[in-house]
C-alpha cells in the first residue's frame, strides 16, 4: 500500500508540474517548485489518512476476531504484530511525506530546460 500511495503522489505532482510548465513555459525554477510544493502539500493529508485508513482495515477483521476469543484489549495493543503495523504505518507516512519536496525539486530540475511545446489536444 506505501508503494503505491507514494508513487501516486509522486505522479500527482508532476503531472500538475508539468501542467504549469505547458501552461507558463516563462515560469522560473523557484516559483516552479514552489508551485509543486504547493501541490505536494495539499495532496500529502489525504494520501497519509488513505494510507493510514488502508493499514487500519486490512487488520481490523483479526483484532475482532482476537477479542472476540477472550483476548484483553491491553494484550493485544501490546503484541508485537501490533507494533510492526503502527512501525509501518509510520515509515509509510514518512515515504510519502519526503516524496512530495523531493519530487517538486526533481521536476522543477527537470523541466526547467524544457523549450515551449506544441499544445497538446485537450481530451473530452
Amino acid at each position: 500500500a506505501c508503494s503505491g500511495a507514494v508513487m501516486d503522489l509522486a505522479m500527482d505532482i508532476a503531472a500538475a508540474m508539468d501542467e504549469i510548465k505547458t501552461r507558463n513555459p516563462a515560469i522560473g525554477f523557484l516559483e516552479h517548485v514552489r508551485s509543486g510544493l504547493r501541490v505536494g502539500r495539499a495532496v500529502t493529508g489525504t494520501m497519509t489518512t488513505t494510507l493510514l485508513l488502508a493499514y487500519t482495515g486490512s487488520h481490523i477483521t483479526m483484532f475482532m476476531v482476537f477479542l472476540a476469543r477472550g483476548l484483553h484489549a491491553a494484550n493485544l495493543l501490546n503484541a508485537p504484530f501490533v507494533a510492526a503495523e503502527v512501525l509501518n504505518i509510520l515509515v509509510g507516512s514518512f515515504g510519502v511525506v519526503t516524496v512530495a519536496p523531493f519530487t517538486a525539486l526533481v521536476a522543477g530540475m527537470l523541466l526547467r530546460n524544457a523549450g515551449p511545446q506544441s499544445p497538446r489536444p485537450e481530451r473530452a
